[in-house]
């Protein structure tokens, strides 16, 4: 196996293209961020440039084995980045960003120098451009979780279901569990942004609502 300078060129472009991504993934405060990204692809990178030279002259090597074992190993990383909180799951974003950067890298290693730059002007579009427009769109439709410590009151459970049909919110979970004679409501809902914090308001002001915390 011998160095080539085109080699250092591949590596480059994938060091460029993951600084890229990842500056936007660290300004956003995600956990895979500038450093992360940049040593995904490069890393990615070099692994297809050995598939590439291993193979080299040979006919019982195949370049694409030590290429294929990348994505294996990009999707333990991504799965490392997935978190289970309360019922939801975070980070399934920088996950598809981690194994999309792999691809990027693995493009650049393989000498695709015009498609993993496509690839990486199309993927900062999506994070740049897709990310205002969510921002846009949760305003008009957010789900909205709500933890309600409450005193045991039946009058309290109608007031809650009235003011969702009052704004005009779907009701998609609500129910109540005591725990040491403590009492907690859970409610899970979607709309617009204004409308649920006028519900947050109303419930609070609920007589028997002793606290109430929206995840």
């Amino acid at each position: 196996m011998h160095f080539e300078w085109d080699d250092l060129l591949r590596l480059l472009f994938a060091c460029a293209a993951g600084a890229l991504i990842g500056m936007e993934r660290e300004l956003r405060g995600k956990p895979a961020g500038l450093r992360t990204n940049v040593l995904i692809c490069v890393g990615a990178a070099l692994f297809t440039l050995i598939s590439v030279h291993v193979a080299e002259g040979s006919t019982t090597h195949d370049p694409g084995r030590i290429a294929a074992q990348v994505v294996t190993g990009v999707g333990f990383i991504g799965a490392g980045a997935i978190l289970h909180a309360r019922g939801s799951v975070f980070g399934l974003t920088t996950a598809a960003g981690i194994w999309l950067v792999a691809s990027i890298g693995m493009a650049f290693g393989a000498g695709a120098l015009v498609l993993g730059g496509v690839a990486t002007l199309l993927s900062l579009g999506v994070l740049l451009g897709l990310g205002f427009a969510e921002s846009r769109v949760a305003r008009w439709r957010t789900t909205a979780k709500f933890q309600i410590k409450m005193e045991p009151s039946p009058e309290l459970s109608r007031a809650i279901k009235q003011h969702l049909r009052e704004l005009d919110l779907p009701r998609r979970t609500w129910r109540i569990s005591k725990v040491q004679g403590a009492y907690t409501g859970y409610l899970v809902t979607v709309g617009p942004e204004q409308r649920l914090e006028e519900l947050q308001k109303r419930i609070m002001a609920e007589p028997g609502v002793i606290s109430l915390v929206r995840h």
